[in-house]
């Protein structure tokens, strides 16, 4: 405290020393000097105030600190000074009449005009400045290379430094705070017990779960007090179990409840303040986790992004997820306590999700998915994962450049994942058989064929084409490989892609030729096929190695595709590798977004026209 109080007081008590000196030399300063002199020090330490009030306490949303203060006593005393100065010459001035007064004002007509113009100016520009600063759009879609990645903008955009706070305006109206609590008072409530300590020691949770496997109403109450409930109220705020950035506790908890000895089936919503359980509705179907169906119980945690955004602005994002990872380490060492497994979903659909809990996914939006599990009945207790295999498919969520809560909505969005259509239903392919044909002559008879008979192609014969382009990458090893099929036995017609473990997932079902046909520039070749192949990677992946990864996984697919059409000669099938196709269509013909997933490689393949 006494550095910043001899820096504010310090001039102050220089310029008295000064003043004192003169004084006693016999050469105090006339009274104008010392008027110049204080207003001189007023507008200092005026400047100074507003500087920390404007910049600091009111646009970072800080508390009231000492630095603050300080100078705004120090301005007081000055305001005080100047006042005792110049309150003669304005009472003076009060009392003027007549011509006297009106002259100086017709002579600096001009002047007074002029400057109330560059006044206007000014406000003008300062205006234009913070509407550009407030309403800049976060460049969230387009990007130039893995390095320019979107949440990387996003965490340059949202730090901080000693001068951001002159060169960015908050680009949201946040308001004011909304309610700490969410409440769910027309709907029936279940009260609960916040248990007591017991003989578990923090390193003994730390490492396992105990021994105990029940999941009781008293268990999951115990649960959710030792997560997100009150454990004191101080300066008029309710403070929670684990800590918040500002004690704004943006997280809310639900609970899926499906096996909870004294509770009925169900989902719920936990009330903190009030330690209990508000039932929302029945189980639903599906919470976008597939990972998470047959769990005893699912937490669901969700963040309410203005109760940390309106005080934090583009940074509540990063506050409210640091705020939940504190709350989801407290309900996994709580979980252990009762014995449970606890598991943290790393995919699941934040739509569906938000869905489920009957929230907007966009004030609110789901954070985390935490299944709760007894041991041996599933994902947590080893090996024997049932909802985990197969494996599901999700697709990133291109955010959309405009949302109410600016960069916070965005980023969100970014990090937000969709559960593709077919997701755990994957087509096993049958043993591929190995094609027999000699080398020299499949590669001689190779030729680009366009005209194919409307016959089907057999499951093996699709399966040993796959097969055969499964092999080691050479320079790039990114390359997807996804499939239109219109004609091949036992698949139903539809956009596919094909995964580890020599499988078919669908991403689309129902007969997509016509719009394959029409991202290839409306060519006949890939409507009349029987298959189509299309090659991808993601554009991230392609440059995390610099711009030499784009030639190389031109290479790689272009070495893909040949084995496809060489498989095909050697069955006796005809195909045709194409070029040319509108990249927007292609990548949205097999599920991906042409900004991020790029399209490298289409190719024809069917029944070989007589």
């Amino acid at each position: 405290m006494l550095p910043k109080f001899a820096w504010v007081v310090g001039p102050l008590l220089l310029y008295g020393a000064v003043c004192a000196l003169l004084a006693l030399r016999g050469r105090a300063p006339s009274r104008m000097a010392l008027n110049v002199h204080i207003s001189l020090l007023l507008l200092a330490y005026l400047l100074g105030t507003a500087g920390l009030g404007i910049f600091w306490v009111a646009n970072q949303q800080l508390p009231v600190f000492d630095w603050h203060y300080l100078f705004g006593y120090a301005t007081l005393f000055l305001v005080g000074l100047h006042l005792v100065f110049n309150l003669p010459l304005v009472l003076r001035w009060l009392g003027r009449r007549g011509g006297k007064a009106q002259a100086p004002a017709v002579a600096g007509g001009p002047l007074v005009v002029g400057k109330i113009a560059a006044l206007a100016l000014m406000l003008g520009i300062a205006f234009y400045v913070g509407k550009r600063q407030a309403g800049a759009d976060f460049p969230v879609l387009a990007s130039a290379g893995a390095q320019d990645h979107p949440i990387a903008r996003y965490h340059t955009f949202s730090s901080e430094s000693r001068t951001s706070v002159f060169t960015r305006a908050p680009g949201v109206a946040w308001g004011d705070a909304p309610p700490p609590f969410k409440r769910y008072d027309q709907q029936p409530r279940v009260a609960l017990s916040k248990g007591q300590p017991g003989a578990w020691s923090l390193g003994q949770m730390l490492a396992a779960p105990a021994p105990a496997a029940s999941l009781a109403l008293a268990d999951l109450g115990r649960m959710l007090h030792l997560t997100s409930g009150v454990t004191q109220r101080r300066g008029g705020h309710a403070l929670r179990a684990s800590p918040s950035s500002g004690a704004l506790f943006p997280s809310e908890l639900y609970v899926v409840a499906r096996r909870v000895d004294g509770l009925a089936a169900g989902l719920y919503h936990y009330d903190p303040e009030r330690h209990q359980l508000s039932l929302l509705g029945k189980v639903p179907a599906s919470v976008g986790a597939p990972a998470a169906d047959g769990a005893d119980a699912v937490v669901l945690v969700s963040a309410v992004f203005r109760r940390t955004g309106y005080k934090y602005h583009n940074r509540a994002f990063r506050y409210a997820l640091a705020d939940a990872g504190h709350l989801l380490e407290n309900l996994r060492l709580a979980a252990h306590g009762s014995g449970l497994h606890p598991d943290m979903v790393p995919e699941f659909d934040d739509a569906l999700a938000a869905r489920a809990l009957g929230i907007d996914g966009v004030e609110e939006g789901v954070l985390a998915v935490v299944p709760l599990r007894r041991p041996g009945t599933g994902a947590g207790a080893g090996p024997a994962c049932a909802p985990c295999d197969p494996p599901q498919a999700f697709a990133p969520v291109r955010p959309a450049q405009g949302t109410p809560l600016g960069v916070t909505g965005i980023v969100y969005q970014a990090t937000s994942l969709r559960l593709q259509p077919g997701g755990g239903s994957d087509l096993a392919l049958p043993p591929p058989a190995p094609a027999t044909a000699e080398l020299f002559t499949t590669i001689v008879q190779r030729r680009s064929e366009r005209r194919y008979a409307h016959a089907a192609l057999t499951m093996a014969q699709l399966s040993g084409l796959l097969a055969g382009m499964q092999q080691p990458p050479m320079l790039f090893d990114g390359i997807e490989i996804s499939l239109v099929i219109n004609r091949v036995h036992g698949i139903a017609p539809g956009v596919y892609r094909y995964v580890p473990g020599h499988a078919l997932r669908l991403v689309r079902p129902g007969h997509a030729a016509a719009a394959a046909q029409s991202a290839a520039l409306s060519q006949d070749v890939i409507g009349d096929a029987a298959a189509v192949l299309i090659l991808s990677a993601a554009r991230d992946r392609v440059l995390a190695g610099g711009a030499r990864g784009y030639r190389h996984a031109f290479l790689e697919a272009g070495m893909k595709g040949q084995r496809w059409l060489l498989g095909a000669v050697a069955r006796g099938l005809a195909a045709c590798p194409v070029g040319a196709f509108y990249d927007d269509e292609a990548a949205a013909l097999i599920g991906v977004q042409a900004s991020d997933h790029w399209v490298l490689h289409f190719a024809a393949v069917g029944v070989r026209a007589n």
